[in-house]
């Protein structure tokens, strides 16, 4: 499976990253294996090398733009929690663009098609329902908003449970 996905700041990933570290010490888990990211599209199948010209070509000479992460969410189906960005217009027309541009490629995640993405920043996931009520107090004591800055758009390989990088594309 591929994945593009959107790399933040390093300030913004540590605080990310310690949200984490919160939720495995206090769910008993793993910490999650791929770094902070926003997923932007998946696909059962893709050449990355493929895909790499074509996201090229919809993002243009983007330049990094800023978000603010306001607050914590729940999908409930994958037991998994989140922090939520705001919507804001750079995001959705990045997400479009990049959407429109690959739509050749076959097997994508109907999860992040522009009427149904989520934009989010995994915390947790498949937590067990007897930790979800605790787990999510514990993470919005300790969660404060804070900014973040895109850097970059990455397409993953994941497979087997690992994560491999294929290439980064750099906002300037």
């Amino acid at each position: 499976m591929q994945v593009l996905v959107l790399r933040l700041d390093y300030k913004s990933s540590a605080v990310i990253e310690r949200l984490q570290q919160q939720a495995a010490l206090t769910a008993h888990s793993e910490r999650l294996k791929a770094p902070p990211h926003l997923s932007l599209q998946a696909f059962r199948q893709a050449d990355p090398a493929a895909l790499k010209p074509a996201v090229q070509n919809s993002i243009g000479q983007l330049k990094e733009f800023g978000l603010v992460f306001g607050s914590l969410g729940f999908f409930k189906q994958s037991g998994t929690i989140f922090a939520s960005p705001g919507v804001s217009k750079p995001l959705t027309d990045l997400h479009l663009s990049l959407h429109l541009g690959t739509r050749e490629f076959g097997g994508q995640n109907e999860l992040y098609l522009p009427d149904n993405w989520v934009p989010h920043a995994t915390i947790s996931t498949n937590i067990a329902p007897p930790i979800w009520g605790p787990l999510f107090a514990r993470l919005a004591m300790e969660f404060e908003p804070f900014s973040a800055k895109v850097a970059a758009v990455e397409c993953w390989t994941v497979a087997g449970g690992r994560i491999s990088t294929d290439w980064s594309l750099f906002l300037n």
